[in-house]
């Protein structure tokens, strides 16, 4: 009983420490988490926006499955030149997808915008503004979020800051 009672701590503890060597995968999971929670469009259910943190690298990815498209076949382009951050859309019969990616390092520091949604029109109340400089091509791009509680959106632009002025 002693020793399965000591295997059981030693796995405990060994799990405990390696959460504990590891908050910055830990932190950046959460914080991704809780950013795609709040750009999920609650009218627009088959809707999926995500942010895919990945140490310095991030992917914002637009998808609808039920999208007001059509095409006689589908299309897919992208761009990325040399291994850096690009860009990629792809198109077919009720289906959109566009994904761009970055790098942390080519993001100047971010800011976020309170919108008044017009009437009858769906609009998140906040955007997290993202403006990507790279060798004299400029790129401004917004994180839509769907939630009316300011502190939420602060802490999130605050997490998303750390991140970036992590990798400068």
């Amino acid at each position: 009983m002693k020793n399965v009672l000591l295997a059981a701590a030693c796995l405990l503890l060994g799990g405990a420490a390696a959460h504990a060597q590891n908050p910055a995968a830990t932190e950046s999971k959460a914080l991704q988490q809780r950013i795609n929670q709040l750009m999920r469009n609650p009218a627009k259910p088959q809707q999926e926006l995500r942010l895919d943190l990945k140490g310095c690298h991030a992917t914002q990815t637009i998808r609808d499955n039920k999208a007001d498209v059509q095409a006689s076949a589908p299309i897919s382009v992208s761009y990325n030149k040399g291994g850096e951050a690009g860009w990629a859309a792809k198109v077919s019969d009720g289906k959109f997808e566009l994904a761009l990616d970055f790098e942390w390092s080519e993001v100047e520091p971010l800011t976020y915008l309170r919108r008044k949604p017009e009437k009858g029109k769906d609009e998140a109340p906040y955007e997290i503004k993202i403006r990507r400089v790279r060798k004299g091509n400029t790129t401004n791009f917004e994180l839509p979020l769907y939630t009316t509680d300011e502190k939420a959106v602060l802490d999130v632009v605050r997490r998303l800051e750390k991140v970036r002025q992590g990798c400068q």
